[in-house]
């Protein structure tokens, strides 16, 4: 049987476009989920990488937590205290996870900034698992040792392999008229969007055009908007993040 909730999320789909774009963007008053005593989030010292939208989320919904970093020679002394050996982890309550994604789920939960509808929760997943294609592109490149090797993976990465990402993100987002991922909100896919358009564009990866996003106009007005946002440019300048979008 099909639960009341969704219901009307079936009916709504039989009713055309305006109303199936106000379905997508239902956020929910509340998650109904349970606060923790302490949140800890453990990543390297930098304000970029995987765990920087994990922060973005909870500094977003003004959440209180630990911001544990650790320099690049301190690895393999806090890697024993990862689950997978990797990071970033999220300690709650004396417990440690992993994932980053799974992690961004709960964090966009806590902060109100993930879907209570099913469709609308569906089509962020979709986009967060979408936009962390590009960490799978780019992490290869960085741990390569051969400098003309990686000279020659960064030319496709620039060349075919974002183009072609990117490309297929905007075309998901075009779908929608919605002003974010999800209707007329941001949610944590809309993080990740900020987060992804700032490691192509702040210029730290060469042979990565930072003007490659400029080609992509609803992926980098959402990352914009996202910077102009007051709760992030209240955790820039606390952290001395400088965006991309600085002059």
């Amino acid at each position: 049987r099909l639960r009341s909730a969704h219901l009307d999320g079936f009916f709504s789909l039989r009713l055309g476009g305006d109303v199936l774009n106000k379905s997508f963007g239902k956020m929910g008053a509340s998650q109904s989920v349970e606060m923790p005593g302490k949140v800890k989030v453990t990543y390297f010292d930098m304000n970029g990488g995987r765990g920087q939208p994990i922060r973005l989320a909870l500094a977003m919904g003004g959440i209180n937590f630990e911001d544990e970093r650790f320099k690049f020679p301190q690895f393999n002394g806090f890697k024993e205290k990862a689950p997978m050996g990797s990071f970033p982890t999220m300690e709650i309550d004396g417990y440690v996870f992993c994932q980053t994604a799974a992690m961004l789920r709960y964090c966009g939960k806590l902060a109100n900034l993930y879907p209570t509808d099913a469709i609308a929760a569906l089509k962020v997943d979709m986009m967060i698992d979408c936009l962390m294609e590009i960490n799978d592109g780019i992490q290869p490149t960085i741990f390569e040792k051969d400098e003309n090797k990686k000279k020659e993976m960064r030319a496709t990465l620039n060349t075919e392999k974002l183009p072609k990402l990117l490309g297929n993100i905007e075309k998901c987002l075009n779908r929608d008229s919605s002003e974010y991922t999800v209707g007329d909100k941001p949610t944590i896919a809309d993080i990740l969007i900020y987060c992804q358009n700032h490691w192509i564009s702040c210029g730290i990866l060469d042979g990565i055009d930072k003007d490659l996003s400029s080609k992509y106009p609803k992926f980098q007005g959402i990352a914009k908007k996202m910077d102009k946002h007051p709760k992030i440019k209240e955790w820039n300048e606390k952290t001395s993040f400088k965006s991309c979008f600085d002059e």
